[in-house]
């Protein structure tokens, strides 16, 4: 037997199949058929642990990692995080059911998000759970709700700490023109600290409301410790002017929320920030060639782009969860203090989503088409069972995934193709990328690095139903999500009586 070569924790190729645990994905294929999400339960475990680890080992007082059910809010999923002793990040009575409903302690479920429904808050209070405030329409809701069911409800205020000593490129932004501090401030998430000082001396007036810390959350701006570096000195900044301001109240819990980067980071891969001047320099030339005529203007065109045109997934790894743990406790440790902050037991609450659940997840998919086109360009395209609309949350985000072919893993990749879907659109999942010369209608591809945003950001353009999830532990695969039937495509839809 051939010995395996680990491709990563939980991946592993074994001769020419790409096995995730101790399950060969052609296999898992032919069982639960095609295209397919699948996660990696020991993955899932690990990232968990190695978080916990590492955050305990740099705070001395309670740490609570608290994942953000967006994330990945498949019910078997949730389990698994509330089993590991985690806490759970929530934005919708949605996520609010399946948090309780997965065995989550209420007091660590942070309630989060603008705008908030009533009702969530309502049902917050009643169980028991933390609400996050996020906006001042919010504090009537509580009160009110507080008061009907005759339980002090727990809150926290989500301050949006301005990053004014990092403004180097915001991934977030459109060809990375914008600096990250001002990308920040464009985001709805978190209050003005004018409103975080007014709410805060309102609550602390209250009979039936208790304030007992602070939240903070900017996102995946930039992968790089600076980022999160900043973001704890100017978090620490102010809570130290909150302190001042409502007498020297110190919170009992901070929340640093998230947006660590996975390590394979395909975030905004695709984005390259010198293309719109490689591409403006190709028009001009593409112009001026007409005057040589057609023949002439492709033979160059041909030569250019299959000499430069060609993406490739992130090669350069995103620091380890290691790596931000340490800067964020130290930065942390430095820097509350100094703003009066008392660090004696005081809980620290972070909610990692794609670093904790990224790498969990591969989607498998068969190749079904093969068009090769030779004049006036060579162009190649591989056409896939699966879509960019069951990839929504990393197309917005311009994700670009590594890849293997599944069948096919230990063959070279010598020729260039664009993967693409199924729909109607262009669907250009990876645009020009190496494949192997002798792929064909059968292969199946794995897209690595998409068990966050991805699974539950799908939609059914086209009236596709979307793919089933199954779950791998050891050498035991289990559906957690059914694939969807044309049925369930079209089961909210109700025909008018003037229309039967």
């Amino acid at each position: 037997m051939i010995d395996p070569i680990q491709y990563d924790d939980c991946l592993s190729i074994r001769g020419r199949y790409l096995y995730i645990e101790d399950c060969n994905t052609i296999d898992l294929v032919k069982e639960f058929g095609s295209p397919l999400f699948v996660i990696s339960e020991a993955q899932l475990r690990n990232n968990i642990r190695r978080f916990q680890q590492s955050f305990k080992q740099g705070w001395d007082a309670d740490v609570m990692i608290m994942p953000a059910a967006k994330a990945n809010w498949v019910s078997a999923i949730q389990r698994i995080i509330a089993d590991e002793g985690c806490g759970c990040d929530i934005y919708s009575p949605g996520e609010f059911d399946v948090a309780m409903r997965s065995g989550f302690q209420a007091q660590h479920i942070s309630v989060n998000g603008v705008p908030k429904d009533p009702n969530l808050i309502r049902m917050a209070i009643a169980k028991g759970a933390r609400i996050t405030i996020d906006s001042l329409e919010e504090m009537p809701m509580i009160q009110q709700s507080a008061a009907e069911l005759n339980k002090t409800a727990v809150v926290r205020l989500r301050i949006k700490p301005t990053l004014s000593g990092f403004n180097k490129h915001s991934d977030f932004s459109p060809g990375g023109l914008i600096a990250t501090d001002l990308a920040a401030l464009a985001y709805k998430g978190g209050l003005p600290i004018q409103d975080v000082i007014r709410l805060g001396r309102e609550i602390l007036k209250m009979n039936n409301v208790r304030l007992i810390g602070f939240h903070q959350h900017h996102g995946r701006h930039h992968r790089s410790l600076a980022y999160w570096k900043e973001q704890m000195k100017t978090f620490a900044q102010d809570l130290g002017r909150v302190r001042t301001a409502l007498d020297g109240f110190q919170p009992r819990e901070i929340d640093i929320g998230g947006g660590f980067a996975s390590r394979r980071d395909p975030f905004n891969a695709e984005t390259h920030y010198a293309e719109p001047f490689e591409m403006l320099a190709l028009h001009l030339l593409s112009k001026s060639l007409k005057i040589l005529g057609s023949k002439v203007r492709y033979k160059v065109l041909n030569y250019i782009i299959d000499k430069s045109m060609i993406y490739h997934p992130n090669q350069v790894m995103a620091p380890t969860i290691e790596d931000y743990a340490q800067i964020c406790t130290t930065t942390l440790k430095k820097q509350l203090p100094k703003n009066g902050i008392d660090l004696k037991g005081l809980s620290l609450q972070l909610e990692p989503g794609r670093s904790l659940h990224g790498d969990t997840g591969i989607h498998l998919t068969t190749l079904k088409s093969i068009k090769s086109t030779t004049a006036p360009l060579k162009w190649k395209h591989l056409i896939f069972d699966t879509t960019e609309f069951w990839f929504t949350g990393g197309r917005l985000e311009h994700h670009l995934h590594e890849y293997i072919f599944a069948n096919k893993a230990n063959v070279p990749r010598q020729e260039k193709a664009d993967i693409v879907g199924r729909s109607c659109y262009g669907d250009r999942l990876i645009p020009t990328i190496q494949v192997p010369r002798d792929a064909q209608p059968g292969d199946i591809l794995a897209l690595l690095d998409v068990g966050a945003y991805q699974e539950p950001s799908m939609s059914n353009f086209n009236a596709m139903p979307r793919p089933g999830t199954v779950l791998v532990t050891d050498n035991r695969a289990s559906v957690i999500r059914k694939a969807e039937t044309i049925e369930d495509v079209f089961r909210r839809d109700v025909i008018p009586q003037h229309l039967r």
